[in-house]
């Protein structure tokens, strides 16, 4: 009787911090767009719980990880940048990194994974992300009708904001077109959709522009049977926007800037990636140390033409990569992209469960972003983005979609 009386006092207390770290991840959610200053208070008390759960249940540990060759995938990117660390100039502070960046800011998918097993609750969970979406979307839109900010950032920082709009926009529009959307959702979430859309012009972030429209026109390819209709509907909404861009000229100078060698914020990024290759030609393998750009850059390879010496990381992730972790680190960045867009897509094709879709075009709006941005760095982003393949990966196992070994 005692050992029955332990064991369900023991399962009554795991529901319960259960319970809470769902509290927590709405919280988190509520204030993802918003503060990292606040988002960091739930997440920091998460990070916290998840300790605590595994203290007292750590038989399922393996249920915080992505299954299958996700976690495989995932596993080497994080022994890649371990590796690199140890040649590092600063190793503790690059072990430090590591741990902030593959441990803290992956809280949420590690959090999802274990913790939260009903399908209501990562409905609530991603209804809080899109609500301070919203939020800080119509601050945007304030800022840039009343305001005139066309770089306007509503409560967050401008290339922050460019990375929530990068994920979120595609995911919205495919849970719109999917039909998945339970009806009480959809008025919401076109409204929401339609919001994200005003801010992204008035955001002004140039990499996300470019990423909005490709990610939504490759996941509207594969969910859309009629092919037809993509076409008419990309073709509609280029005319809509067209005609925006046309009728406001700081838009389209801003839009004409993007091929503009001359640019200075396109210059720096040129010299910026003829550093880091320098950088990856004296360091091949394993690159000047995970974490070290900003020194190795200031103290070395910054070049003469630069005009911006505070500048601290590739605003490139792949080149970025390449400059710390060498080509280890780049190939291992490689296959982990390539294991989640080739399992979401799969899976997409097999089940046409809509979170399998999902799951690339988040990572699709990230990377292509980060192709004029180093957003992998950027700690509000990448919270959000891992929170996000924790609500997919979850739903998928929860409909018994989880990926093969």
């Amino acid at each position: 009787m005692m050992i029955d009386w332990s064991t369900r006092l023991k399962t009554v207390n795991i529901e319960r911090i259960h319970t809470w770290a769902f509290y927590l991840l709405c919280g988190f959610g509520l204030f993802s767009n918003i503060s990292i200053a606040i988002a960091n208070i739930f997440l920091g008390s998460l990070t916290a719980l998840l300790l605590v759960r595994l203290w007292m249940k750590h038989d399922d540990w393996q249920d915080a990880l992505p299954d299958g060759r996700l976690c495989t995938a995932l596993l080497i990117l994080m022994d890649a940048v371990v590796f690199s660390s140890f040649f590092s100039s600063d190793i503790s502070y690059s072990l430090r990194t590591f741990g902030d960046y593959y441990g803290y800011r992956m809280i949420g998918l590690y959090a999802i994974l274990l913790m939260v097993r009903e399908k209501q609750r990562l409905t609530l969970i991603a209804v809080c992300i899109a609500a301070s979406f919203a939020i800080n979307d119509l601050a945007v839109i304030y800022q840039g009708v009343f305001q005139h900010n066309f770089r306007a950032a509503g409560f967050s920082f401008s290339m922050s904001v460019g990375g929530f709009l990068s994920m979120l926009l595609p995911a919205l529009l495919l849970l719109l077109l999917s039909g998945r959307l339970d009806r009480r959702w959809r008025v919401p979430a076109m409204g929401i959709f339609l919001l994200g859309g005003a801010a992204l012009l008035f955001n002004g972030t140039r990499g996300a522009w470019l990423a909005v429209p490709l990610t939504m026109m490759i996941g509207a390819a594969f969910l859309v049977r009629q092919k037809k209709n993509v076409l008419i509907g990309s073709l509609a909404a280029l005319i809509v926007v067209s005609g925006i861009f046309m009728l406001s000229p700081t838009l389209s100078s801003r839009f004409a800037s993007i091929g503009d060698t001359h640019n200075q914020s396109n210059s720096e990024r040129f010299l910026l990636w003829r550093s880091a290759y320098h950088m990856f030609e004296d360091h091949p393998l394993v690159g000047v140390g995970f974490a070290q750009f900003r020194n190795a850059y200031q103290g070395q390879y910054i070049l003469p033409e630069a005009k911006s010496p505070h500048l601290g990381h590739a605003h490139n992730n792949v080149m970025h990569m390449l400059a710390e972790c060498g080509i280890i680190g780049l190939l291992a960045l490689v296959f982990f992209w390539y294991a989640y867009l080739s399992y979401g897509f799969r899976t997409w094709i097999a089940a046409h469960h809509i979170a399998a879709l999902l799951i690339p075009a988040i990572l699709l709006g990230l990377i292509l972003q980060g192709m004029t941005e180093y957003n992998m760095g950027n700690s509000a982003v990448m919270k959000l983005y891992w929170t996000l393949m924790g609500l997919c990966l979850q739903w998928l196992r929860l409909d018994h979609y989880g990926p093969a070994n």
